[in-house]
């Protein structure tokens, strides 16, 4: 299974929530195991599960009810987040680290999980519930939920991993990565440490960056989603923790994201000095009134330009030197929107307030002046529809070649 984000965790909870008490541990269950299979699939056919999806736990809930998502403060809702969570370790511990059944059942014992489906024990509560256990567990479910972040552990186990390697780069990786208590405080660091210039020092922008992150929580979760696309689609990306420390694409897309945030707040002067030196530092130019989806990808990552009025969806993929620009001096809408999972290829131009739809290919050096239906491969200048795309996620896949499908 891929690994598990926060919109997979809530997925899975609505779905919970909206079935009985008694079906929930086999539906998460299900669930977990379905997501399995289908990414095992993925990667031996190179293309999403026909019925379950791409192999995320997320995918693997379309086909069920889920209840509209509740406030935390909704008791049986968070019951529903732990015992996706709990559910979570259980299946980790015991197919993740390779952990034998009675020792995870041991393990489990250990620290009272309630669930254990995947250690050999009943399904559901594991151990009758007094009141007390009850009031205090859920007075404990959303420190527990907000501490569950699988990308950020896993880019401090490679961080360890690269300073025993490599120990002269014990300096960097614990500066900016093992010094810090999450992704957040991370970003930050290094974000102000790559930006920061003789008109304004790291000190300030730090304290920017730490605004915005506490203030704005889903820029945190963009950059989890991203890290896991830059890994997924990018063969030069081995490990999580190298978009964070050497890719600028990653690093200019979080920068452009606070300057987003700062442009939204009305702090629009602090925005365009983030933008200037994103485009100093990292030779990529996006204006912070563009919007910008989650899980974005761009490869090499040089000469990029989007313009102010771009629209760019969810798992998008671009190479290098492309522009999502305008046609001339008007004012207004004037930019192109680019809808979910499209591939843009290097050296590509799309001008205009155009839409190219979901799933579209764009071959490299393409200069597209017209709106693209979905599901299509446009090559030329200008550019022609040449055939379909080929697959499902071409952002995913990545492949670029013109085979005619």
């Amino acid at each position: 299974m891929r690994p598990v984000l926060h919109a997979d965790v809530v997925a899975a909870a609505r779905c919970l929530l909206a079935v009985p008490v008694r079906c929930r541990s086999g539906l998460i269950r299900w669930l977990i195991l379905t997501a399995g299979i289908a990414d095992r699939y993925r990667c031996r056919a190179g293309r999403a599960h026909p019925r379950f999806g791409g192999g995320c736990l997320e995918t693997a809930t379309l086909g069920f009810r889920k209840c509209p998502e509740p406030s935390l403060d909704d008791p049986e809702y968070c019951e529903c987040l732990v015992l996706v969570l709990e559910a979570l370790v259980a299946w980790r511990l015991a197919a993740g680290r390779g952990m034998g059944r009675a020792r995870a059942r041991g393990y489990a014992r250990e620290r009272e999980f309630r669930y254990s489906p995947f250690t050999g024990g009943k399904f559901g509560l594991s151990r009758k519930d007094n009141g007390a256990s009850q009031g205090r567990r859920m007075a404990e479910s959303k420190a527990n939920i907000a501490g569950f972040d699988p990308v950020w552990e896993r880019i401090r186990t490679e961080a360890h991993a690269v300073v025993e390697h490599e120990p002269i780069l014990g300096g960097l990786v614990h500066s900016g990565i093992l010094h810090h208590r999450d992704l957040e405080r991370s970003l930050a660091y290094r974000m102000a440490l790559k930006l920061a210039s003789g008109e304004m020092t790291d000190q300030i922008l730090r304290e920017i960056v730490d605004e915005a992150y506490r203030s704005e929580p889903d820029l945190g979760q963009a950059a989890r989603a991203d890290i896991v696309a830059v890994f997924e689609r990018d063969p030069a990306c081995h490990r999580f923790i190298q978009p964070v420390l050497f890719f600028k694409g990653f690093q200019g897309v979080q920068a452009y994201r606070v300057a987003h945030w700062l442009w939204q707040q009305d702090r629009r002067e602090l925005a365009y000095f983030i933008q200037m030196r994103v485009s100093e530092v990292f030779g990529i130019d996006i204006h912070p009134a563009a919007r910008i989806g989650q899980g974005i990808m761009i490869d090499h990552a040089h000469s990029i330009v989007i313009g102010e009025t771009a629209v760019v969806g969810d798992n998008v993929s671009m190479l290098h030197s492309v522009t999502l620009g305008g046609t001339g001096k008007a004012d207004g809408d004037r930019h192109p929107k680019i809808e979910n999972g499209v591939l843009i290829g290097a050296g590509a131009k799309v001008l205009g307030n155009i839409t190219v739809g979901y799933c579209t290919r764009i071959a490299a050096g393409s200069v597209v002046l017209q709106d693209v239906p979905p599901c299509k491969t446009v090559a030329g200048v200008p550019a022609r529809i040449v055939g379909e795309a080929g697959c499902a996620q071409p952002s995913v896949t990545m492949n670029q070649v013109l085979d005619g499908r």
